[in-house]
């Protein structure tokens, strides 16, 4: 029997001897692909033969066909930007923050967004209505008390159902390049909160969030004028994190919020130790020596450099992007979203000094 794929031979030693020769054919086939495929296999087959209870084994299996189905709904629209809508299903079609959350939907969706939403009544149907049937998804949750799915989403090839919350906002978040948050209970305040939780700590990559009112209505006014003045007060978060959160009653300064982060960024990731910034642009020698001199102060080590073909593993499909390349103090990761809209000022600066010149 041939050896099997590098990466792998010793977690195949750590199997029960039963299933190292079946463990190995299925990496031989796999071969040709990806390392994480081949793991996928080695874990699967150690949970297998672990001695887990049924209730566990049954958990681990309707994740994994869930997340499954999540990525198969999500993968023909990879390359459209999405938005992320949470808020109450207890709000009623004949209230005003329904119709100004669906005409917000529709603004986004003019502007070229698709819509996700947790597939349920209240805002969550009006912001599927706004955006119409053929731009929304909607991701309901089994619960209890049976949360339906509004009719907007109702038998649409992007609509599922998830059993668990965690793997519903794996998904919210996951696919998501805004969140537009509108009044809501204890979900949409959960949703809330790991939202800003996960882009503060930098572990989901910088989004704008929008805390939308309906003009006359201050749900979210509370949470800015007092928790967040009463949380840095008392340096339990940084001065920085006022910017993970933009409110406004305007669909028009939410839209812009939202449309403007993508002027020129493009998307985010980590190698190594090191933050890359995918640009759609390069940025001049100027506008890089000006964004170096203003964030100096979160720069661990070295500076913000501009790179191309870097690292060599990227996604082929983004290869040819331009990325800033810096190593940021991983306690600042909040100032992340600062970084983006200072980087998207400077380079529209210039692209309008070189149309001038």
């Amino acid at each position: 029997m041939t050896s099997p794929p590098p990466g792998t031979p010793h977690l195949i030693e750590e199997l029960p001897e039963r299933l190292r020769d079946d463990a190995k054919h299925l990496l031989e086939d796999l071969a040709g692909d990806s390392l994480y495929k081949r793991l996928i296999i080695i874990e699967a087959l150690r949970l297998v033969a672990g001695d887990h209870a049924e209730a566990d084994m049954k958990m681990l299996s309707k994740v994994l066909q869930e997340v499954r189905t999540g990525l198969d709904v999500f993968r023909p629209y990879k390359d459209t930007r999405k938005v992320s809508v949470f808020g109450s299903a207890r709000i009623p079609p004949n209230d005003a923050r329904y119709e100004y959350v669906k005409n917000c939907a529709r603004a986004l969706r003019e502007a070229g967004f698709m819509i996700i939403t947790g597939g349920g009544h209240g805002m969550m149907q009006a912001a599927n209505e706004g955006a119409g049937r053929d731009y929304s998804f909607g991701i309901n949750i089994n619960l209890p008390l049976e949360q339906k799915p509004n009719p907007c989403v109702d038998g649409s090839p992007r609509h599922f159902y998830c059993q668990y919350f965690f793997t519903r906002k794996l998904f919210f978040l996951k696919e998501s390049d805004a969140v537009v948050l509108t009044p809501g209970g204890f979900g949409t305040l959960d949703e809330t909160f790991e939202t800003l939780t996960l882009i503060q700590t930098g572990r989901n990559p910088p989004i704008p969030v929008v805390m939308l009112d309906a003009p006359g209505d201050d749900f979210w006014g509370p949470f800015i004028r007092s928790w967040m003045r009463r949380l840095t007060h008392d340096h339990l978060i940084s001065p920085d994190d006022d910017n993970l959160v933009f409110h406004t009653n305007s669909i028009d300064a939410a839209v812009a919020y939202i449309r403007d982060f993508y002027i020129n960024y493009h998307s985010f990731r980590y190698v190594g130790h090191a933050t890359l910034l995918r640009l759609q642009h390069p940025l001049s020698d100027e506008s890089l020596r000006r964004l170096n001199a203003e964030f100096s102060d979160v720069i661990h080590d070295g500076c913000i450099e501009q790179v191309s073909n870097w690292p060599k593993s990227d996604d082929p499909e983004l290869a040819h992007l331009p990325r800033l390349k810096m190593h940021l103090d991983r306690s600042r990761m909040n100032v992340l979203p600062q970084i983006i809209r200072r980087m998207n000022a400077l380079y529209q600066r210039q692209d309008a000094a070189s149309s001038e010149a």
